[in-house]
């Protein structure tokens, strides 16, 4: 089995901080491990390293060797280790690419999600009482999260509740149901040149996997337009890419979008979330009603 590359951070009881002095020579002990060190959210020493092992066992094992070893380097004979986690290095690269703080949701968010009026949004606030997170001057905090999870299966099914018909263009809509068909990867039913031209343009899911990399060029053209109409209805909202989402990216794609549908999106694209996969495989139809 070849060797894999493991980062093992070990938490250590101490009574207080060792010196910045200690702390460097720490660093120098372990630099051939990439390795950290730093206090624990429980106020402890924390030393994270990586290394190539044969299995997380030898890693651990071997990790914890050399962080007390260079402890004991610097004379902190009497610090008690609590614990110790492995991870390989791909999990590792995962955790930091998450976003410290999830994504949250204020009334203007609520609004968005739901495809409702800011006043219709606010409104609301009793059906949400469940989700709020706090309660700020500006107004209430919920996790964004939940708040599509409340759209999606209480606010939308609630009676009275109807799709009211939006006119769209043929590449208007086009866009609409491709954007809902790749996030929910599944297939346009009856796909036109119009969903042609749009599939092409979707690069890919970014984000938190709700969220689509729009690709269009020139800046002027069709897609535009039709996309500037989506958001004009409520049907779907932009951002501009992030510079941790720019980094791995080919010249050109520069001032892609990142284009998220609304729920109300969602009811007017009419799209079921029936993987093409398993719809290949025969699979029977367990897709959402739209929620209409």
């Amino acid at each position: 089995m070849a060797p894999k590359s493991y980062n093992v951070r070990v938490e250590f009881d101490v009574s207080e901080t060792p010196s910045d002095t200690i702390i460097s020579a720490l660093y120098e002990d372990l630099a051939r491990y990439s390795a950290s060190v730093g206090s624990s959210p429980a106020g402890g020493l924390t030393v994270r390293l990586f290394l190539d092992a044969d299995s997380p066992v030898d890693a651990g094992t071997r990790g914890v060797e050399y962080a007390q070893g260079a402890l004991l380097n610097q004379g902190l004979y009497t610090t008690q280790m609590s614990g110790y986690e492995v991870i390989t290095e791909e999990e590792f690269d995962r955790r930091e690419a998450e976003p410290r703080v999830p994504e949250l949701a204020g009334l203007a968010e609520v609004a968005e999600i739901t495809g409702a009026t800011k006043g219709r949004a606010s409104q609301l606030r009793p059906a949400l009482e469940q989700y709020l997170v706090q309660e700020l001057a500006s107004g209430p905090v919920y996790l964004a999260e939940d708040v599509r999870r409340f759209a999606a299966q209480e606010y939308n099914r609630v009676r009275g509740v109807r799709r009211t018909e939006i006119p769209l263009s043929p590449l208007e809509r086009a866009l609409l149901e491709a954007l809902a068909a790749a996030e929910m990867h599944t297939e346009v039913p009856s796909p036109t040149p119009e969903h042609q031209v749009a599939g092409t343009a979707i690069e890919g899911v970014v984000g938190n996997g709700r969220q689509l990399q729009l690709h269009t060029s020139p800046a002027d053209s069709g897609l535009t337009a039709a996309l500037d109409t989506l958001i004009e209805h409520g049907l779907a909202s932009t951002r501009k890419l992030f510079k941790k989402e720019l980094r791995d990216l080919a010249a050109g794609h520069e001032d892609d979008l990142v284009v998220t549908l609304t729920i109300k999106g969602h009811r007017h694209a009419d799209i079921d979330a029936v993987p093409a996969a398993a719809e290949a495989a025969g699979a029977q139809d367990t897709g959402a009603d739209g929620g209409r």
